[in-house]
């Protein structure tokens, strides 16, 4: 069995405004995800799946139960150390790329890494090149964000997410490019990373290892591939 990165229990969480878009509601929900795989997480609108997503990343303080990252039981942590450990053990890409269109593709990217490595300029730019590599876009590297097409800027803002080495990778969207798919499965394999999507089925099947079906703010089916 493959080591657990994160897993919630009994997750219960209401909110009657769901980023301007109503109601949304996760009940009792329990599930764990493991580091090598990439988990797909679908259902239709309003299934809760998007709420999930936000509490499983600390973005959301449940109204009851637990979620824990690795070792630590995030109930147990104050805001300071929870906003610590969602910044150093998770990496975000969300349906909008966020770059900034003024600065470089390296520039854009290196962003979480200063904050991270403080001045060691070296450090970062190595790190930079390192992931732009992997994400095969170290071409684009001196490129204007702004002059990229939106596939590129997608790609961008996944290498952004891996730049300070998250050991999770959560990816809400409810669409994407076989090649973005194709690399988030990479990710898991070839860095051993937890990588959770919440997105369409029909696309994300096909990459997935394990699928998740929710509907109603429950879990319904759960299986691997």
């Amino acid at each position: 069995m493959k080591p657990l990165a994160l897993a919630c229990q009994h997750i219960t969480c209401h909110r009657p405004a769901w980023n301007g878009l109503g109601p949304s509601s996760i009940h009792d929900v329990t599930a764990s995800f493991a580091f090598g795989e990439l988990c797909a997480i679908t259902g239709p609108e309003g299934c809760g799946k998007g709420l999930f997503m936000n509490v499983l990343g600390l973005m959301e303080q449940p109204d009851a139960g637990a979620v824990a990252v690795g070792e630590h039981d995030t109930s147990e942590l104050n805001l300071e150390e929870t906003r610590q450990l969602r910044n150093e053990a998770f990496g975000f890409l969300f349906n909008h790329p966020c770059l900034l269109p003024s600065f470089s593709v390296a520039e854009n990217v290196a962003m979480p890494l200063f904050r991270i490595c403080g001045g060691d300029a070296k450090g970062v730019r190595a790190r930079t090149l390192e992931v732009l590599d992997f994400c095969g876009i170290a071409d684009l590297e001196g490129h204007l964000a702004g002059r990229l097409d939106s596939s590129q800027r997608r790609t961008v803002a996944l290498a952004r997410a891996l730049a300070h080495d998250p050991d999770i990778l959560l990816i809400l969207s409810p669409s994407a490019a076989e090649d973005l798919l194709a690399l988030a499965r990479r990710a898991a394999i070839e860095l051993n990373r937890c990588v959770v999507w919440a997105g369409a089925e029909e696309q994300l099947h096909h990459h997935a290892h394990r699928l998740i079906q929710m509907d109603h703010g429950r879990i319904l089916n759960d299986f691997r591939q």
